[in-house]
């Protein structure tokens, strides 16, 4: 019996390795030994258990290794690293954050993550889960230290991301150590009270997200037995973060707007690396470029370029708060993304970028046809200093994350239509187009 013929639900004819991404025929997946006896594996060394091709099954389909144990865990037939069975059954879409070190990129896919399994299923009914927990323990790590810790008071941070360790896998080809970025995976599948239940197997996405280290960003730091950022070239959305506080024309401006303010003073204070942003978003494009696929600028995903740290710049914006990114629809009891409304905020904040960082604009209009400027906040609240360990940190009880969701939901209702829907623009009501609310007795500025 074959493995397309064993299945028990549907499957896809061809599927790619969230690892290597390697495009193999699903009958080619391999099986991972299951019996404590077995060991050693030509890929991944002696303490792995080795990987199979089966030719005998169970009755409800389990494969059998040459001990008769029963396995259900698979392995891509590349690099023999395990992929979920949602890799098999789901359409992916790979999403790939760019950014410089130390502009918050874990932070943000924490915040991201955290938002979205609560965005989703109550307010679109989409149910947003760890596709495999093993794989996703780091950010589930992360998620209970930032959001789940049982004292608010308590002074956290998250590691920073590393070039080398346990971040990622290696394999080995010709005796060639190879090493592969491990990525979070995760499934968007329409609920039971969703419009589209019935569609869900084909409406249904695993999300592979991809954490690089900002020093993979950098001229010189790809090589073959290095491919950490060989997902650029299979990527469905780009995401790049651009950190306005890292940028000295922009913390001069921030300054200069806030004087006084000790929370923007802090965020200034704690972020005095400054990079040339838009040179590592630049050297992610010829990556980017050198790739067949996306030999051709117009055949490119669409890039989101985040703005972080949204709280500690937002009067260069004009604004005090931006609005909710999504609208309930009580006709149809789900609620629909504010595309439009994003739209204009985005270019407003495109328009920001024009006046301070143009290059960073430049840079990225450059690389993509379809660019989208959003504004977010991982934290909403400023770090705070530790004295007794020379760093700074969060408190979990004032961690209130603005807008993280919105890149990823903006892109669903924009590029992958039937998981979740854009609602129309509203009529006028006295709320400005944009949806921008202005700090008091001021005036929104003009923003193209």
């Amino acid at each position: 019996m074959s493995f397309a013929q064993q299945r028990n639900g549907p499957l896809r004819s061809k599927v790619v390795c969230p690892h290597c991404w390697h495009a193999f025929a699903v009958y080619d997946v391999l099986y991972i030994a299951g019996h404590p006896d077995l060991l050693g594996d030509p890929r991944l060394g002696s303490e792995h258990p080795p990987r199979f091709l089966p030719t005998r099954f169970t009755p409800d389909c389990a494969a059998l290794d040459i001990k008769g144990m029963p396995c259900r865990r698979l392995a891509c037939p590349r690099c023999h690293l395990e992929i979920p069975r949602a890799v098999i059954e789901l359409k992916p879409r790979v999403v790939s954050i760019i950014g410089a070190p130390a502009c918050g990129k874990s932070y943000f896919i924490t915040a991201q993550s955290w938002s979205l399994r609560t965005v989703l299923a109550g307010q679109f009914r989409v149910a947003f889960a760890d596709a495999d927990p093993l794989m996703n323990q780091r950010l589930n790590d992360y998620e209970s230290l930032l959001f789940l810790n049982p004292d608010d008071d308590a002074l956290v941070e998250l590691p920073k991301t590393e070039t080398f360790g346990e971040f990622y896998s290696s394999v080995l080809f010709g005796g060639q150590a190879v090493y592969y970025l491990k990525p979070f995976l995760f499934t968007l599948k329409p609920t039971a009270d969703h419009p589209n239940a019935r569609g869900a197997s084909q409406l249904g996405r695993v999300l592979c997200v991809y954490d690089n280290a900002g020093e993979s960003f950098l001229p010189g730091q790809e090589s073959i037995v290095r491919p950490v950022t060989g997902h650029l070239a299979a990527s469905d959305l780009l995401l790049f973060l651009f950190d306005p506080t890292q940028d000295v024309r922009f913390r001069r401006a921030i300054s200069a707007g806030a004087s006084g303010d000790q929370d923007v003073a802090a965020a200034i204070k704690s972020r005095q690396a400054a990079f040339r942003q838009e040179s590592v978003l630049n050297e992610a494009a010829q990556r980017i470029a050198r790739s067949y696929r996306f030999a051709d600028k117009r055949l490119r995903p669409p890039l989101a370029v985040v703005v972080t740290k949204f709280d500690v710049w937002r009067s260069l914006l004009g604004v005090a708060d931006l609005p909710q990114a999504w609208r309930w629809i009580e006709s149809i009891g789900l609620a629909g993304v504010e595309t439009h409304a994003i739209e204009a905020v985005s270019r407003r904040v495109r328009a920001m970028l024009m006046q301070w960082t143009p290059e960073v604009v430049n840079t990225a209009e450059d690389l993509c046809d379809r660019v989208i400027y959003i504004p977010v906040s991982a934290t909403g609240t400023a770090p705070v200093f530790d004295e007794t360990r020379n760093t700074w940190g969060f408190r979990p009880g004032s961690l209130k994350p603005i807008w993280t969701e919105t890149p990823l939901l903006y892109y669903l209702a924009k590029w992958e239509r039937g998981i979740i829907g854009s609602t129309r623009p509203r009529r006028s009501s006295g709320v400005p187009a944009d949806g921008l609310k202005p700090p008091p007795g001021d005036q929104p500025v003009s923003g193209g």
